[in-house]
């Protein structure tokens, strides 16, 4: 027996009152592996597509590309081998038109080109990698991977150098890019 198509949105409430509505999944995912908490980013490695990326226990990371049909499997692994502490993605190269992936360990740094499956750069990071941000701020016009560790951030630009170091008053274990004078303008680090 066919199932009748949901109502239109503006049809689902009826005096005021809410009708059931048939929400269908767009796509499922079997994870195999347990994905540690906090440890989830969403890019665009291709510079079209999102994947879902997530660190797992035993140290590797694994991308969803639900629009990659054609492969054996929508499903893929890095392998980092060490204990993976923050995940980002985003445009540090800009010429490159794609998201990169940054992964944090204990006290390194990793810059990934998913596409291309090489490492742009490793640094190490001796006051830690607490979180990792990517964009620009203040007087830098470039995009900078910027780590908060143990009282201290570092930026690094898409060829790994180190082109920004401040202290922090205590651990650094999250931060956001805001605009905090003029709409438009180039936003402070918070």
């Amino acid at each position: 027996m066919a199932r009748a198509p949901p109502p239109p949105p503006s049809e689902a409430f009826a005096h005021g009152k809410p009708t059931s509505v048939t929400m269908l999944p767009s796509f499922t995912l079997q994870l195999n592996n347990p994905i540690l908490r906090g440890l989830a980013a969403v890019g665009k490695y291709d510079g079209e597509h999102a994947s879902l990326t997530c660190a797992t226990a035993a140290g590797k990371i694994f991308f969803h590309s639900p629009h990659e049909r054609d492969s054996k499997s929508d499903v893929t692994f890095l392998n980092i081998n060490r204990k993976i502490s923050t995940l980002a993605c985003g445009q540090l190269n800009r010429k490159l038109g794609r998201d990169l992936l940054l992964v944090g360990a204990q006290t390194t740094l990793l810059a990934y080109d998913v596409r291309d499956n090489s490492d742009l750069f490793f640094r190490d990071a001796p006051d830690g990698v607490n979180t990792v941000l990517v964009g620009c701020f203040v007087h830098h016009e470039s995009p900078q991977a910027l780590v908060g560790g143990n009282c201290s951030i570092q930026g690094f630009d898409h060829q790994g150098n180190e082109v920004f170091w401040t202290v922090a008053g205590d651990n650094v274990s999250a931060m956001a890019f805001c605009e905090a004078e003029e709409e438009g303008g180039i936003p402070d680090l918070l």
